[in-house]
């Protein structure tokens, strides 16, 4: 097959297509500059990635 056979071929095939396109969340995996804890989060698609807290360095300290 030419390529353009394969082009017209597979812009059938997406026009058949029924199912929509579902976008999922993306996993925005950081990294602390402090204590180099690791910290993930979930992104839903067109949000902007929000700002970065450790989980380590932002905790309230425990005294007492």
């Amino acid at each position: 097959m030419s390529k353009a056979e394969l082009r017209a071929q597979s812009e059938q095939a997406m026009a058949m297509a029924t199912k929509p396109v579902v976008k999922l969340p993306t996993k925005l995996v950081r990294q602390c500059g402090g204590c180099g804890e690791f910290t993930s989060v979930m992104v839903d698609p067109g949000e902007p990635a929000p700002p970065f807290k450790c989980k380590v360095c932002d905790r309230p300290s425990r005294k007492g």
